[in-house]
């Protein structure tokens, strides 16, 4: 079986990875010009954490909540949504998306589903927030 997460994860630009260990990777999104939206990604194959080992899940927890708390300091977003489907890409990634106040009202809360994917950010933004990232991190 062929996984689009896992024959792309080692050719993402290294400027967009904020985090990579054994087990997971941290990475910002290049499908939409929400600027800080991140991608936390399993590097093992598997499709939701009932899958995962005991310390996958384990490091996920902490991942996700450094994630969710660097982001909100770095954007000063009113929100941090978090979601995981893996409808499209049948490999456990979870979404992390900052909402700030000035967030379209259409793509609040459930209408997040239905933000545009292209065009994406301007990369010089997505390098400066993401060296701020890391160094939070």
């Amino acid at each position: 079986m062929s996984c689009q997460l896992c024959s792309e994860a080692p050719s993402y630009p290294a400027e967009r990875v904020i985090y990579s260990d054994d087990n997971w990777i941290l990475r910002h999104s290049s499908e939409t010009d929400i600027l800080g939206y991140l991608v936390l990604q399993s590097k093992r194959h598997f499709l939701d954490l009932s899958e995962a080992t005991e310390f996958e899940r384990t490091a996920y927890g902490g991942m996700l909540a450094k994630a969710m708390k660097c982001i909100r300091e770095a954007t000063q977003c009113e929100r941090v949504y978090t979601f995981s489907l893996a409808e499209a890409v049948p490999h456990f990634h979870v979404h992390i998306i900052p909402r700030s106040k000035d967030f379209n009202a259409q793509y609040k809360g459930r209408g997040i589903m239905s933000y545009p994917v292209v065009p994406a950010c301007d990369d010089q933004l997505v390098r400066e927030i993401c060296a701020k990232l890391k160094q939070r991190l």
